[in-house]
């Protein structure tokens, strides 16, 4: 089964639940398809990239600076900018992370291959070059904390790959392997010590594979673990050790604690918005925002411990179709949330107590990105 009609069936499942949707939650006000809040504080000047999907791959790098005075995010000098040579693959791309604050990934997910790029003064990429995986269909990609390592994970061949980083964002193949309950692997995401890497697994009962990451990127499996119903997506790991993973089909997210020797265990499960797909949290570890691609929503809570309560608003309505996939900025001030088939952004600006402002428009457009691609990953700087 493709990892398009995997999406449409998790989102069927995820929308015949709707009515209860939120039921986990502790407090907060709204609901699912709550009216928008007035546009304040304005938006921030942030700077976004998103992973095209044509052919050849791109890469589309825009700024949100001009929206503060009523205008539209705005091209960055010279994107879009390629990824892969004439011969790469068009298709669903996903993957998309920046290291070091000044190395951009792409995954190009029909090539087989992951491009890097130095981020310029300026925020305009300048292509390296690109490395080929091991395994096939590659989507998520993750940075581990130390900067040292880059994991992919490798759909359709169930693997997760490790490559270690060098100069210039250079990235070498060091481990890759099967097992440990690697089904249909999606995404991942780094310990806070870049001691383990969590893989999430998009095929029915997957959950989470865990692995040990050696000092020299080497992988060991640590275990499996379920999440019910346990078809997940995205994956985040906050700087204290909290880890939220979600299942479009189970209507929520699992939260799990980073324990000794990186394993995981379990803290219980929050219900949201219908077909929760990516998740980010914030930099400072205090809120938790989840695409919900079945509501056309974000949905957002405060982290207190183990505990998960409903920010005031959430779930912020979109006017896109499926919301799909949500980043936050390294400044914690700015969320951007990306829709594929509706190719544009929602842009929010995340206030101090995490909650969301909307910007003057529910959907901006990405310029110069055609028809029918994939636009299927985001990354805030």
């Amino acid at each position: 089964m493709t990892r398009e009609n995997l999406f449409l069936m998790y989102i069927a499942i995820g929308l015949s639940t709707i009515v209860v949707a939120g039921a986990g939650c502790t407090s907060g006000g709204g609901g699912p398809g709550g009216g928008n809040p007035s546009p304040t504080p304005l938006i921030p000047a942030g700077i976004y990239y998103v992973n095209g999907g044509t052919n050849p791959n791109k890469v589309f790098g825009l700024s949100s600076a001009p929206v503060a005075a009523g205008g539209v995010p705005s091209p960055l000098p010279n994107a879009p900018y390629q990824a892969t040579g004439q011969n790469g693959a068009s298709g669903a791309p996903y993957g998309i992370a920046i290291a070091g604050g000044n190395i951009l990934y792409a995954v190009n997910s029909n090539a087989g291959s992951v491009s890097w790029f130095t981020i310029n003064g300026d925020n305009s990429l300048t292509l390296g070059s690109q490395v080929s995986t091991n395994g096939t269909t590659p989507a998520g990609i993750c940075v581990s904390p130390n900067g040292k390592f880059a994991a992919v994970a490798e759909t359709a061949s169930n693997e997760i790959e490790t490559f270690s980083i060098g100069a210039g964002g250079t990235l070498t193949s060091v481990s890759h392997t099967t097992g440990n309950g690697l089904n249909a692997p999606i995404d991942c995401a780094f310990a806070p010590d870049s001691g383990a890497v969590y893989v999430t697994n998009s095929a029915l009962g997957g959950g989470i594979s865990a692995f040990a990451v050696s000092g020299a990127g080497l992988l060991t499996p640590i275990a499996s673990y379920p999440v019910n119903p346990g078809a997940l997506q995205g994956v985040a790991v906050t700087s204290s050790g909290v880890l939220f993973a979600a299942t479009p089909g189970g209507g929520g997210i699992g939260e799990f604690a980073v324990a000794a020797g990186d394993a995981l265990l379990s803290q219980g499960f929050t219900a949201t918005a219908a077909g929760p797909y990516g998740v980010a949290v914030a930099p400072n570890g205090q809120s938790v925002y989840v695409a919900t691609a079945g509501a056309n929503a974000v949905d957002a809570y405060h982290i207190s411990g183990f505990t998960l309560s409903r920010l005031a608003g959430a779930p912020y309505q979109t006017q896109v179709s499926q919301s799909q996939y949500v980043a936050v900025s390294s400044a914690g001030n700015l969320l951007v949330d990306l829709s594929p088939i509706s190719l544009g952004v929602t842009l929010f600006a995340i206030n101090g107590d995490g909650t969301l402002g909307y910007a003057p428009l529910n959907l901006y457009g990405i310029p110069n990105l055609p028809g029918g691609s994939a636009a299927d990953g985001v990354v805030v700087r």
